[in-house]
Protein backbone atom coordinates (compact mmCIF):
# COMPACT_ATOMS: atom_id res chain seq x y z
CA UNK A 1 0.00 0.00 0.00
CA UNK A 2 1.22 3.03 -0.77
CA UNK A 3 2.69 5.09 1.93
CA UNK A 4 1.86 8.72 0.17
CA UNK A 5 -1.50 8.08 1.57
CA UNK A 6 -0.05 9.55 4.71
CA UNK A 7 0.31 12.99 6.26
CA UNK A 8 2.69 14.14 8.46
CA UNK A 9 0.15 16.40 10.39
CA UNK A 10 -1.37 15.43 13.54
CA UNK A 11 -0.37 12.23 16.08
CA UNK A 12 1.49 9.77 13.12
CA UNK A 13 5.14 9.98 14.45
CA UNK A 14 4.25 9.68 18.21
CA UNK A 15 0.95 8.03 18.57
CA UNK A 16 1.26 4.26 19.73
CA UNK A 17 -2.22 2.72 21.08
CA UNK A 18 -5.40 3.50 22.45
CA UNK A 19 -6.15 2.45 25.79
CA UNK A 20 -9.73 2.72 26.42
CA UNK A 21 -11.57 2.39 29.95
CA UNK A 22 -15.29 0.66 29.13
CA UNK A 23 -17.83 0.68 31.23
CA UNK A 24 -21.72 0.42 30.00
CA UNK A 25 -25.27 0.38 31.69
CA UNK A 26 -28.14 -0.54 29.38
CA UNK A 27 -31.60 0.15 30.18
CA UNK A 28 -34.38 -1.59 29.09
CA UNK A 29 -38.22 -0.36 28.36
CA UNK A 30 -40.97 -2.58 28.88
CA UNK A 31 -43.05 -2.54 25.97
CA UNK A 32 -46.11 -0.63 25.97
CA UNK A 33 -48.44 -2.67 23.98
CA UNK A 34 -51.57 -4.19 26.55
CA UNK A 35 -50.16 -7.90 25.87
CA UNK A 36 -46.96 -6.74 27.16
CA UNK A 37 -48.22 -4.75 30.42
CA UNK A 38 -50.57 -7.78 31.08
CA UNK A 39 -47.29 -10.36 30.47
CA UNK A 40 -45.18 -7.92 33.18
CA UNK A 41 -47.66 -7.34 35.71
CA UNK A 42 -47.94 -11.48 35.72
CA UNK A 43 -44.26 -11.80 35.93
CA UNK A 44 -44.15 -8.77 38.38
CA UNK A 45 -41.62 -6.94 36.23
CA UNK A 46 -41.12 -3.15 36.62
CA UNK A 47 -41.50 -0.48 33.43
CA UNK A 48 -37.68 -0.79 32.66
CA UNK A 49 -34.80 -2.81 33.94
CA UNK A 50 -30.96 -1.73 34.04
CA UNK A 51 -28.78 -3.94 33.07
CA UNK A 52 -24.67 -3.19 33.52
CA UNK A 53 -22.99 -4.76 30.03
CA UNK A 54 -19.36 -3.28 30.94
CA UNK A 55 -17.82 -2.50 34.21
CA UNK A 56 -14.74 -1.29 34.39
CA UNK A 57 -12.85 -3.04 31.10
CA UNK A 58 -10.41 -1.95 29.72
CA UNK A 59 -9.14 -2.51 25.93
CA UNK A 60 -6.04 -1.87 25.22
CA UNK A 61 -4.81 -1.94 20.62
CA UNK A 62 -1.84 -0.49 19.31
CA UNK A 63 -1.10 0.92 16.02
CA UNK A 64 -1.47 -1.78 13.18
CA UNK A 65 -2.73 -4.30 15.61
CA UNK A 66 -5.89 -7.26 14.90
CA UNK A 67 -8.22 -7.23 17.99
CA UNK A 68 -10.86 -9.67 18.38
CA UNK A 69 -13.81 -9.80 20.34
CA UNK A 70 -15.78 -13.37 20.31
CA UNK A 71 -18.52 -14.03 22.53
CA UNK A 72 -21.93 -15.65 22.09
CA UNK A 73 -25.16 -13.43 21.02
CA UNK A 74 -26.21 -10.79 23.22
CA UNK A 75 -23.07 -10.69 25.44
CA UNK A 76 -22.99 -7.20 24.71
CA UNK A 77 -20.21 -7.06 21.70
CA UNK A 78 -21.60 -4.63 19.24
CA UNK A 79 -22.34 -2.73 23.06
CA UNK A 80 -18.31 -2.52 23.76
CA UNK A 81 -17.87 -1.69 19.90
CA UNK A 82 -20.37 1.25 20.68
CA UNK A 83 -18.67 2.31 23.69
CA UNK A 84 -15.13 2.04 21.36
CA UNK A 85 -16.55 4.21 18.70
CA UNK A 86 -17.90 6.75 20.94
CA UNK A 87 -14.56 7.08 23.42
CA UNK A 88 -11.38 6.38 20.68
CA UNK A 89 -10.08 9.32 19.03
CA UNK A 90 -9.73 8.45 15.09
CA UNK A 91 -12.31 5.49 15.37
CA UNK A 92 -14.53 4.42 12.48
CA UNK A 93 -17.10 1.82 12.01
CA UNK A 94 -16.60 -0.82 8.78
CA UNK A 95 -20.58 0.17 7.35
CA UNK A 96 -21.99 -2.31 4.19
CA UNK A 97 -22.95 -1.09 1.10
CA UNK A 98 -26.09 1.39 1.51
CA UNK A 99 -28.80 1.74 -1.18
CA UNK A 100 -27.09 4.67 -2.65
CA UNK A 101 -23.63 3.32 -3.09
CA UNK A 102 -25.40 0.63 -4.29
CA UNK A 103 -26.41 2.03 -7.79
CA UNK A 104 -23.22 3.33 -8.49
CA UNK A 105 -20.27 1.12 -9.94
CA UNK A 106 -18.00 -0.37 -7.49
CA UNK A 107 -15.05 1.84 -8.25
CA UNK A 108 -16.91 4.57 -7.58
CA UNK A 109 -17.93 3.39 -3.53
CA UNK A 110 -14.52 5.22 -2.63
CA UNK A 111 -14.27 8.26 -1.93
CA UNK A 112 -11.39 10.89 -2.77
CA UNK A 113 -8.00 10.60 -4.30
CA UNK A 114 -6.77 9.37 -7.43
CA UNK A 115 -7.76 6.55 -9.48
CA UNK A 116 -4.64 5.06 -8.73
CA UNK A 117 -5.10 5.05 -5.07
CA UNK A 118 -8.24 3.68 -4.81
CA UNK A 119 -7.39 0.63 -7.67
CA UNK A 120 -4.74 0.08 -5.38
CA UNK A 121 -6.75 -0.73 -2.34
CA UNK A 122 -9.42 -2.30 -4.10
CA UNK A 123 -7.34 -4.74 -5.35
CA UNK A 124 -5.20 -5.43 -2.45
CA UNK A 125 -8.76 -6.10 -1.07
CA UNK A 126 -9.27 -8.91 -3.52
CA UNK A 127 -11.58 -6.49 -6.10
CA UNK A 128 -9.36 -6.95 -8.84
CA UNK A 129 -11.87 -8.11 -11.83
CA UNK A 130 -12.66 -5.74 -14.19
CA UNK A 131 -16.11 -6.02 -14.52
CA UNK A 132 -16.98 -6.29 -10.89
CA UNK A 133 -15.62 -2.76 -10.55
CA UNK A 134 -17.74 -1.20 -12.65
CA UNK A 135 -20.71 -3.23 -12.18
CA UNK A 136 -23.26 -1.26 -10.13
CA UNK A 137 -22.54 -2.36 -6.09
CA UNK A 138 -25.48 -3.92 -5.13
CA UNK A 139 -25.34 -6.43 -8.31
CA UNK A 140 -21.91 -8.11 -6.29
CA UNK A 141 -22.09 -11.10 -4.45
CA UNK A 142 -21.92 -11.05 -0.68
CA UNK A 143 -18.26 -11.41 -0.48
CA UNK A 144 -17.40 -9.05 -3.41
CA UNK A 145 -19.90 -6.60 -1.34
CA UNK A 146 -18.11 -7.19 1.92
CA UNK A 147 -14.33 -6.95 0.59
CA UNK A 148 -15.95 -3.44 -0.85
CA UNK A 149 -16.86 -2.10 2.30
CA UNK A 150 -13.65 -3.22 3.61
CA UNK A 151 -11.67 -1.45 1.21
CA UNK A 152 -13.66 1.91 1.23
CA UNK A 153 -13.33 2.11 4.93
CA UNK A 154 -9.56 0.94 4.65
CA UNK A 155 -8.95 4.08 2.00
CA UNK A 156 -11.10 6.65 3.99
CA UNK A 157 -8.40 5.48 6.68
CA UNK A 158 -5.15 5.55 4.93
CA UNK A 159 -6.36 9.07 3.61
CA UNK A 160 -6.90 10.07 7.25
CA UNK A 161 -4.75 12.67 8.87
CA UNK A 162 -4.40 10.79 11.83
CA UNK A 163 -4.14 7.48 13.70
CA UNK A 164 -7.41 5.45 12.62
CA UNK A 165 -8.99 2.46 14.43
CA UNK A 166 -11.22 0.39 12.31
CA UNK A 167 -14.23 -1.01 14.34
CA UNK A 168 -16.04 -3.60 12.61
CA UNK A 169 -18.85 -5.49 14.35
CA UNK A 170 -20.22 -9.18 12.69
CA UNK A 171 -17.11 -9.26 11.38
CA UNK A 172 -17.54 -11.84 8.42
CA UNK A 173 -20.50 -13.43 10.25
CA UNK A 174 -22.52 -13.60 6.76
CA UNK A 175 -20.37 -15.19 5.08
CA UNK A 176 -19.39 -18.83 4.17
CA UNK A 177 -17.06 -20.62 5.65
CA UNK A 178 -14.53 -20.89 2.71
CA UNK A 179 -14.82 -16.57 1.69
CA UNK A 180 -14.10 -16.16 4.84
CA UNK A 181 -11.72 -17.64 5.73
CA UNK A 182 -9.84 -16.30 2.53
CA UNK A 183 -10.84 -12.37 3.37
CA UNK A 184 -9.39 -13.33 7.09
CA UNK A 185 -6.09 -14.54 5.73
CA UNK A 186 -6.18 -11.29 3.05
CA UNK A 187 -6.81 -8.84 6.12
CA UNK A 188 -3.97 -10.51 8.17
CA UNK A 189 -1.63 -9.95 5.51
CA UNK A 190 -2.78 -6.20 4.72
CA UNK A 191 -2.11 -5.22 8.26
CA UNK A 192 1.31 -7.04 8.48
CA UNK A 193 1.86 -4.96 5.22
CA UNK A 194 0.73 -1.46 6.77
CA UNK A 195 3.08 -2.00 9.96
CA UNK A 196 6.09 -2.27 7.70
CA UNK A 197 5.31 1.26 5.70
CA UNK A 198 3.51 3.32 8.00
CA UNK A 199 4.80 5.17 10.94
CA UNK A 200 1.08 4.73 12.35
CA UNK A 201 -0.92 1.67 10.44
CA UNK A 202 -4.58 1.55 10.87
CA UNK A 203 -5.67 -0.73 13.93
CA UNK A 204 -8.42 -2.97 13.51
CA UNK A 205 -10.94 -4.06 15.86
CA UNK A 206 -13.46 -6.42 15.59
CA UNK A 207 -16.45 -8.86 17.06
CA UNK A 208 -17.51 -11.93 15.55
CA UNK A 209 -19.22 -15.17 16.99
CA UNK A 210 -17.04 -17.93 14.83
CA UNK A 211 -14.26 -18.27 16.74
CA UNK A 212 -12.79 -20.71 13.91
CA UNK A 213 -11.68 -17.72 12.40
CA UNK A 214 -9.77 -16.45 14.44
CA UNK A 215 -6.42 -18.78 13.37
CA UNK A 216 -6.76 -16.95 9.93
CA UNK A 217 -7.05 -13.54 11.20
CA UNK A 218 -4.09 -13.96 13.63
CA UNK A 219 -4.86 -11.87 16.15
CA UNK A 220 -2.30 -10.04 18.64
CA UNK A 221 -5.14 -10.15 21.58
CA UNK A 222 -8.67 -11.82 21.81
CA UNK A 223 -11.22 -10.87 24.37
CA UNK A 224 -14.02 -12.56 25.29
CA UNK A 225 -17.17 -11.70 26.50
CA UNK A 226 -19.11 -14.28 27.65
CA UNK A 227 -22.60 -13.58 28.78
CA UNK A 228 -23.34 -11.81 31.64
CA UNK A 229 -19.58 -12.22 32.51
CA UNK A 230 -16.94 -9.68 32.82
CA UNK A 231 -14.48 -9.18 29.87
CA UNK A 232 -11.30 -10.89 29.70
CA UNK A 233 -8.38 -11.85 27.44
CA UNK A 234 -7.84 -15.63 26.15
CA UNK A 235 -5.12 -16.32 24.83
CA UNK A 236 -5.32 -19.04 23.14
CA UNK A 237 -6.22 -18.12 18.99
CA UNK A 238 -9.54 -20.39 18.70
CA UNK A 239 -10.83 -23.83 17.96
CA UNK A 240 -8.30 -25.36 15.77
CA UNK A 241 -10.96 -28.57 15.60
CA UNK A 242 -13.00 -26.51 13.43
CA UNK A 243 -11.26 -26.95 9.66
CA UNK A 244 -10.79 -24.35 7.41
CA UNK A 245 -10.04 -24.30 3.84
CA UNK A 246 -6.47 -23.51 3.24
CA UNK A 247 -5.82 -22.50 -0.68
CA UNK A 248 -2.32 -22.04 -0.60
CA UNK A 249 -1.94 -25.73 -0.02
CA UNK A 250 -4.10 -26.98 -3.05
CA UNK A 251 -2.29 -28.82 -5.29
CA UNK A 252 -1.33 -27.55 -9.15
CA UNK A 253 -2.62 -30.06 -11.84
CA UNK A 254 -2.74 -30.44 -15.93
CA UNK A 255 -6.12 -29.61 -16.73
CA UNK A 256 -7.90 -28.89 -20.89
CA UNK A 257 -9.16 -26.04 -22.19
CA UNK A 258 -12.92 -27.29 -21.14
CA UNK A 259 -11.65 -26.11 -17.67
CA UNK A 260 -11.54 -22.85 -19.34
CA UNK A 261 -15.37 -22.87 -18.92
CA UNK A 262 -16.14 -22.81 -15.38
CA UNK A 263 -13.96 -19.73 -14.77
CA UNK A 264 -13.84 -17.94 -18.02
CA UNK A 265 -16.79 -15.38 -17.28
CA UNK A 266 -14.80 -13.76 -14.57
CA UNK A 267 -12.24 -12.95 -16.97
CA UNK A 268 -12.23 -9.28 -18.64
CA UNK A 269 -12.11 -10.74 -21.72
CA UNK A 270 -14.70 -12.83 -23.65
CA UNK A 271 -13.89 -16.68 -24.67
CA UNK A 272 -10.51 -18.71 -24.51
CA UNK A 273 -7.21 -17.34 -26.15
CA UNK A 274 -6.90 -18.78 -29.85
CA UNK A 275 -4.64 -21.16 -29.23
CA UNK A 276 -3.08 -23.30 -25.87
CA UNK A 277 -0.15 -25.30 -25.30
CA UNK A 278 -0.94 -26.02 -21.94
CA UNK A 279 -3.36 -25.36 -19.17
CA UNK A 280 -2.67 -25.84 -15.30
CA UNK A 281 -5.55 -25.38 -12.78
CA UNK A 282 -6.23 -25.51 -8.84
CA UNK A 283 -8.89 -27.54 -7.65
CA UNK A 284 -11.44 -27.02 -4.87
CA UNK A 285 -11.08 -30.07 -2.44
CA UNK A 286 -14.10 -32.21 -2.80
CA UNK A 287 -15.48 -31.42 1.01
CA UNK A 288 -15.36 -27.76 0.27
CA UNK A 289 -16.95 -28.20 -3.08
CA UNK A 290 -20.22 -29.94 -0.76
CA UNK A 291 -20.24 -27.21 0.76
CA UNK A 292 -20.96 -24.92 -2.36
CA UNK A 293 -17.45 -24.42 -3.38
CA UNK A 294 -16.18 -24.08 -7.36
CA UNK A 295 -14.82 -27.08 -8.72
CA UNK A 296 -12.01 -24.61 -10.04
CA UNK A 297 -10.38 -22.29 -7.26
CA UNK A 298 -8.04 -20.49 -10.21
CA UNK A 299 -6.72 -21.35 -14.02
CA UNK A 300 -3.62 -20.47 -15.91
CA UNK A 301 -3.07 -20.84 -20.18
CA UNK A 302 0.01 -21.02 -21.61
CA UNK A 303 -0.18 -20.30 -25.40
CA UNK A 304 2.64 -19.80 -28.35
CA UNK A 305 3.43 -16.03 -28.25
CA UNK A 306 2.09 -13.12 -30.72
CA UNK A 307 3.81 -12.60 -33.38
CA UNK A 308 4.45 -8.95 -32.96
CA UNK A 309 4.67 -6.97 -29.62
CA UNK A 310 6.36 -3.68 -29.66
CA UNK A 311 6.92 -4.41 -25.66
CA UNK A 312 8.98 -7.50 -26.48
CA UNK A 313 10.77 -5.93 -28.81
CA UNK A 314 11.98 -2.97 -26.31
CA UNK A 315 12.78 -5.63 -23.86
CA UNK A 316 14.64 -8.02 -25.69
CA UNK A 317 16.63 -5.67 -27.74
CA UNK A 318 14.86 -6.57 -30.88
CA UNK A 319 16.01 -10.19 -30.47
CA UNK A 320 13.27 -11.30 -32.21
CA UNK A 321 12.88 -9.46 -35.42
CA UNK A 322 14.67 -10.63 -38.32
CA UNK A 323 17.09 -10.87 -40.17
CA UNK A 324 13.76 -13.00 -41.94
CA UNK A 325 10.44 -12.84 -40.85
CA UNK A 326 10.47 -16.81 -40.73
CA UNK A 327 14.12 -16.77 -39.12
CA UNK A 328 12.14 -14.83 -36.45
CA UNK A 329 8.92 -16.00 -35.96
CA UNK A 330 11.42 -19.66 -35.82
CA UNK A 331 13.44 -18.19 -33.05
CA UNK A 332 10.46 -16.46 -31.31
CA UNK A 333 8.91 -20.28 -31.09
CA UNK A 334 11.78 -21.79 -30.04
CA UNK A 335 12.35 -19.54 -26.87
CA UNK A 336 8.85 -18.17 -25.43
CA UNK A 337 5.97 -18.97 -24.73
CA UNK A 338 2.98 -16.67 -23.60
CA UNK A 339 0.88 -17.13 -20.20
CA UNK A 340 -2.37 -15.97 -21.93
CA UNK A 341 -5.12 -16.14 -18.90
CA UNK A 342 -4.70 -16.09 -15.40
CA UNK A 343 -8.41 -16.36 -13.50
CA UNK A 344 -8.96 -16.46 -10.65
CA UNK A 345 -12.71 -17.13 -8.64
CA UNK A 346 -13.80 -14.43 -6.87
CA UNK A 347 -14.20 -16.21 -3.67
CA UNK A 348 -10.38 -17.44 -3.51
CA UNK A 349 -9.46 -13.61 -4.81
CA UNK A 350 -6.10 -12.84 -2.54
CA UNK A 351 -4.93 -16.15 -1.82
CA UNK A 352 -2.25 -15.62 -4.20
CA UNK A 353 -3.17 -18.84 -6.15
CA UNK A 354 -2.54 -16.46 -9.57
CA UNK A 355 1.19 -16.21 -7.67
CA UNK A 356 1.65 -20.00 -7.57
CA UNK A 357 0.06 -20.80 -10.76
CA UNK A 358 3.26 -18.17 -12.77
CA UNK A 359 5.90 -19.71 -10.71
CA UNK A 360 4.64 -23.17 -11.73
CA UNK A 361 4.18 -21.93 -15.51
CA UNK A 362 7.61 -20.51 -15.01
CA UNK A 363 9.41 -23.18 -13.39
CA UNK A 364 8.06 -25.86 -15.74
CA UNK A 365 8.11 -24.11 -19.07
CA UNK A 366 10.38 -26.39 -21.69
CA UNK A 367 11.89 -23.10 -22.86
CA UNK A 368 14.27 -20.42 -21.34
CA UNK A 369 11.49 -17.67 -21.73
CA UNK A 370 7.87 -16.47 -20.34
CA UNK A 371 6.53 -13.54 -20.89
CA UNK A 372 3.06 -12.09 -20.09
CA UNK A 373 0.67 -9.19 -21.52
CA UNK A 374 -1.12 -7.43 -18.83
CA UNK A 375 -3.93 -4.70 -19.07
CA UNK A 376 -4.22 -4.83 -15.69
CA UNK A 377 -0.35 -5.42 -14.86
CA UNK A 378 0.00 -2.26 -12.21
CA UNK A 379 -3.15 -3.06 -10.60
CA UNK A 380 -3.18 -6.81 -10.18
CA UNK A 381 0.69 -7.21 -9.52
CA UNK A 382 0.73 -10.96 -8.92
CA UNK A 383 3.18 -11.39 -11.94
CA UNK A 384 5.71 -9.17 -9.93
CA UNK A 385 4.96 -11.34 -7.00
CA UNK A 386 6.02 -14.17 -8.69
CA UNK A 387 9.38 -13.01 -9.82
CA UNK A 388 9.13 -11.85 -13.29
CA UNK A 389 10.24 -8.52 -14.68
CA UNK A 390 8.18 -5.42 -15.27
CA UNK A 391 9.57 -4.06 -18.98
CA UNK A 392 7.14 -1.11 -19.09
CA UNK A 393 3.70 -0.11 -20.30
CA UNK A 394 3.29 -0.45 -24.00
CA UNK A 395 0.19 0.33 -26.39
CA UNK A 396 -1.02 -2.25 -28.49
CA UNK A 397 -3.80 -2.30 -31.08
CA UNK A 398 -6.65 -1.75 -29.24
CA UNK A 399 -5.51 -0.82 -25.83
CA UNK A 400 -2.77 -0.44 -23.35
CA UNK A 401 -0.76 -3.47 -21.70
CA UNK A 402 1.89 -4.10 -19.27
CA UNK A 403 4.85 -5.90 -20.58
CA UNK A 404 6.25 -8.99 -18.06
CA UNK A 405 9.24 -11.51 -18.96
CA UNK A 406 10.76 -14.37 -16.76
CA UNK A 407 14.02 -13.68 -17.73
CA UNK A 408 16.24 -10.47 -16.98
CA UNK A 409 17.56 -7.68 -19.28
CA UNK A 410 20.82 -9.20 -19.09
CA UNK A 411 19.60 -12.51 -20.38
CA UNK A 412 19.15 -10.85 -24.03
CA UNK A 413 22.41 -8.79 -24.42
Amino acid sequence: MSSRYRSSRGLRGDFKKWSIRLHARVRRKTPISFDAKQVAATFGLPPGRSETILQDARLEIAAGEIVAVVGPSGAGKSVLLREVLRKARGAIRLTPIGRQAARRPAVDALRGGTLKQRLDVLSRCGLAEATALVAPAGQLSDGQRFRLALARTLHKALRSDRPTLIVADEFCSTLDVATAAVLCRQVARLVQNFQKIQTSPPALLLATPRVELLRALQPARVYVKPLGGRLRVEPRLGDASVPLPDPRRWPIVRGCLRDYAALGRFHYLTGPPAAHKRVYVIRTPRRWRRQGGPEIAALLIVSPPVTTARGRNVATFRRYVGPTRREALAKLNAEVECISRVIVHPTYRGAGLAKRLVRHAVNTSPVPVVEALAAMGKMCPFFAAAGLYHAGLFRGRSQYYHYYLSQPPGFFR
